[in-house]
């Protein structure tokens, strides 16, 4: 019996001993993607065809711009072209006051000469919706003093002046007030946090992109102009 034991014993003890560190020598190096990278065959036979149906899709040309149209505050030709589509959309079958966009969103430019599918995509990557918020008209005062920190934003429908710490507008004098502008920016993105004074919010179905994109679709030649809508003085 003691004899067992011993033997039970020596076989736990050895059973319980940490296995031996094995170490190994792993070796590496870097491949350069470049032009002496050769590509796969197999792999692009695999994508080509997909690849070919979506460049005639996003190189399809949409309408024609006489000039280059880029992002700038307080205000741009891209700026107001953006927000003055949104209002136009959102206002079709809605009463709407006037639009917001935020100047962030804007993420590209569109050049000069034709426009493309895929420079709108480039413009708006996102997949936010066109909405309309409505807020009590005391809640305008926050929107305002938003505006005026903010350095501007694009509007449209909507005249604003800044002079020193007084706020002029064009805005008509109602109890409430009907903003289009993205679900993004509804839910408080970009700091506009006013909206959550919101009483209501209509959801149009509409994606911004897609607004561009019909847009560009309808017309011949791109046409924005500065009118001096977002002023400081």
């Amino acid at each position: 019996m003691r004899l067992y034991i011993s033997v039970l014993l020596l076989t736990v003890l050895i059973g319980c001993k940490p296995n031996s560190t094995i170490q190994f020598d792993i070796k590496g190096h870097s491949i350069p993607i470049d032009q002496e990278l050769k590509p796969a065959l197999s792999v692009q036979d695999i994508y080509n065809p997909y690849k070919i149906g979506l460049d005639s899709i996003m190189n399809e040309v949409l309408c024609y711009s006489p000039y280059f149209l880029e992002k700038k505050k307080p205000e741009s030709r891209l700026n107001n072209w953006m927000a003055d589509v949104c209002y136009k959309h959102s206002s079709i079958n809605s009463e709407v006051d006037f639009c917001l966009l935020n100047y962030g969103g804007i993420r590209s430019t569109l050049p000069k000469g034709s426009i493309t599918t895929n420079d709108i995509f480039q413009l708006m990557p996102f997949e936010n919706e066109l909405v309309i918020i409505e807020i009590p008209r005391s809640s305008m005062s926050k929107v305002f003093d938003y505006l005026k920190i903010s350095g501007g934003h694009p509007i449209s429908n909507l005249e604003v002046v800044i002079k020193d710490e007084h706020i002029s507008h064009s805005l008509a004098q109602k109890k409430t007030i009907k903003i289009a502008t993205s679900d993004y920016l509804a839910n408080g993105g970009d700091k506009m946090f006013f909206f959550a004074d919101s009483i209501a919010m209509v959801k149009t179905g509409l994606k911004i992109r897609d607004v561009l994109l019909i847009e560009c679709r309808d017309i011949d030649t791109l046409i924005s102009t500065i009118d001096n809508r977002f002023t400081y003085e």
